[in-house]
């Protein structure tokens, strides 16, 4: 545990220090980790074989990011990825059983996951308002996730999907999205001045954000529970791999971004 605390503050402090330094820097960090992410997938998926279906997920993020980027329009391409990800990847965690549809699973995995959801990342990164849905899905990330994993531990009787995850409870899940209450009140504090929303609504998106990172959190171990992994990889030590520490704000980010634009306030 002691080893796992320096690491996890050099990554939350690196997050911040290259998203605020600037649209460039925050791009190219965001890049960087989704690379690795697809890179992380590919190698757990086919176990270090089929380097040309490796370049074809390397090709994919890359154009589908700088397509989003370079033109307004393929936002709403991104979108329709992002709910074929959330469709596929969260019926199959509450779904999954031991032995069945692992084939299906990895090429749905190859198409939309992990790629399209880091475009998305980066084409909301360069919106004038970024750091408003990037606070939400972060925050609900480190908050609420480390709020569901005590109060699992502790109180946690009830398996949410022991298939999948057999550590997750419904207790901790719960505890994450009571956890939420507060990270709404703490986000209202930080922008108040420049987001209309009341303290009610930035709770009420904040507890939407936690329950679906929750999930992305469920879609991330199903893919791992596939092919018998823990973690996505060793690249970040005790923590695993980049998309270990992704795996709920892929999740959460975009879908704090869509209510934003659904409310009219970006």
């Amino acid at each position: 545990m002691k080893s796992r605390i320096p690491i996890a503050i050099l990554i939350v402090v690196s997050t911040l220090a290259f998203c605020l330094w600037g649209p460039v820097p925050r791009l190219l960090f965001l890049l960087i980790c989704g690379l690795a992410s697809v890179w992380e997938t590919w190698q757990i998926l086919s176990r270090g074989s089929h380097w040309g279906y490796g370049a074809i997920l390397l090709a994919f993020v890359l154009v589908c990011a700088l397509v989003s980027l370079l033109h307004g329009a393929a936002f709403w391409c991104a979108v329709a990825f992002f709910a074929a990800a959330q469709l596929i990847l969260t019926s199959g965690a509450l779904t999954y059983r031991a032995g069945q549809g692992q084939k299906a699973l990895w090429s749905l995995t190859a198409l939309v996951y992990p790629g399209s959801l880091f475009a998305l990342l980066l084409y909301i990164s360069q919106d004038e308002r970024w750091l408003w849905p990037f606070a939400v899905g972060q925050l609900t990330a480190w908050i609420c996730d480390s709020a569901a994993l005590v109060v699992g531990k502790k109180w946690g009787r009830h398996g949410l999907s022991t298939s999948v995850s057999p550590h997750k409870t419904l207790e901790g899940c719960l505890g994450g999205a009571a956890a939420a209450l507060p990270t709404g009140l703490i986000c209202w504090a930080l922008f108040r001045g420049s987001c209309p929303l009341s303290p009610w609504a930035w709770m009420l998106l904040c507890l939407l954000c936690s329950s679906w990172g929750q999930i992305g959190d469920l879609a991330a171990s199903l893919v791992k529970r596939a092919v018998g992994v823990k973690d996505f990889s060793n690249l970040l030590g005790p923590h695993g791999g980049v998309m270990d520490k992704f795996d709920s704000m892929v999740f959460s980010i975009p879908l704090a971004y869509l209510c934003f634009r659904i409310i009219g306030v970006m």
